[in-house]
């Protein structure tokens, strides 16, 4: 009985297929939409545009992902190839691919994507500019996304060494907040609380300040009953 190989060692073209096909179908739905747009606008069949929109659509991204998930797996087919053949396993140095792997990678399936597709669809007179433009678009896509993709995971890191430092970074708002520019400004716990102390104390006072003037107040009406009560006296006093 023949051993079957470990997963990680074999790529099997079937799986590549499938990926590509639900790459392509996912590319199709923005081209579909794009061309309803733009066939609505320009011409008289914007229906049948949309289709072959969605179509080309599909057809770039499923060429694309295959060529490119084929470079960067290429000892995992060829162990696929060997494993149908019952040749022995030759040993993988594909499963960690480096940024420049990538990059190069997607530069050439833009290539044959961009010289194939612009063969069947645009006509031999589009071989070269589809090649050349295709090119440009899988080597400045995954530059982009290399860089992104590296400045993400620096900033992870980052923020796990501060959460074990016992530092916390605020959010996007409150960055924005502590610049000298923002009209407002982030409190800590016990800024918010001594502020909140400070008013209290305001209140307080205010309080106080009415209290005082209500017994000055008081004290004057209690004088001018005890004046009118002693004009009352004396006017008796003087009846009698």
């Amino acid at each position: 009985m023949v051993a079957r190989p470990a997963p990680d060692q074999v790529t099997h073209p079937l799986h590549v297929a499938r990926q590509a096909v639900l790459i392509g179908g996912a590319a199709a739905v923005p081209g579909t939409v794009l061309g309803a747009f733009t066939g609505t606008l320009r011409t008289s069949t914007p229906v049948l545009f949309s289709l072959v929109s969605g179509a080309q659509w599909f057809a770039i991204g499923t060429t694309f992902y295959t060529i490119r998930t084929s470079l960067l797996n290429q000892d995992g087919l060829l162990n696929w190839w060997r494993v149908t053949r019952g040749a022995p396993l030759a040993p993988r140095t594909d499963l960690s691919p480096t940024l420049s792997d990538k990059v190069r990678a997607s530069s050439i399936s833009g290539a044959i994507s961009g010289a194939s597709l612009g063969l069947v669809f645009r006509g031999p007179r589009n071989v070269i500019p589809g090649t050349i433009m295709f090119t440009l678009f899988g080597f400045s896509g995954q530059y982009a996304y290399n860089f992104l993709d590296k400045r993400n995971s620096a900033e992870v890191a980052r923020q796990d060494v501060m959460r074990e430092e016992g530092k916390v970074e605020g959010n996007w708002l409150q960055k924005v907040a502590k610049s000298k520019w923002s009209p407002m400004s982030v409190l800590s716990d016990e800024e918010y609380e001594k502020m909140l102390s400070e008013k209290l104390l305001g209140v307080e006072a205010s309080i106080a300040l009415v209290d005082e003037k209500i017994e000055t107040w008081r004290e004057k009406q209690r004088e001018m009953e005890k004046e009118k009560h002693r004009e009352e006296m004396s006017g008796t006093s003087e009846s009698a």
